[in-house]
């Protein structure tokens, strides 16, 4: 079963997104806060990694360069509300796997983590 871990401060998408995944059989962890994140990565070494840009404790960039630093392989998707062309850019240099806009489209993002699970034979 493949680990997801969703590291986003918005409380009502966090709990859709923890029923969704789980749902569709994956084991989930999730938290709010961006060192805890990067903590929990560390700890439980998930298949894919759902990340918000906009954290209050910590950037979802620098949440994004603490993981790949400690693994260059980490899949990241990053969600983010503020989305524009830099984010974008910023994020798929650092090494994100996928970048998703919010408002978000459930099936939209359970595909894209298939298809990175996919091509990583995660």
């Amino acid at each position: 079963m493949p680990k997801v871990l969703i590291i986003d401060d918005d409380e009502v998408l966090l709990r859709l997104l923890i029923i969704t995944f789980t749902e569709e059989g994956y084991d989930v962890l999730s938290t709010a806060d961006g060192p805890q994140g990067v903590i929990l990565y560390k700890e439980h070494r998930p298949s894919v990694v759902l990340l918000d840009l906009g954290l209050p404790s910590m950037s979802g960039i620098e949440v994004l360069k603490e993981i790949k630093e400690f693994d260059n392989r980490a899949k990241v998707i990053v969600v983010t509300g503020y989305g524009s062309v830099e984010s974008a850019v910023l994020a798929i240099q650092y090494g994100a796997a996928d970048y998703v806009e919010k408002p978000v489209d459930v099936e939209i993002l359970l595909k894209k983590m298939k298809e990175v699970l996919e091509v990583t034979g995660g």
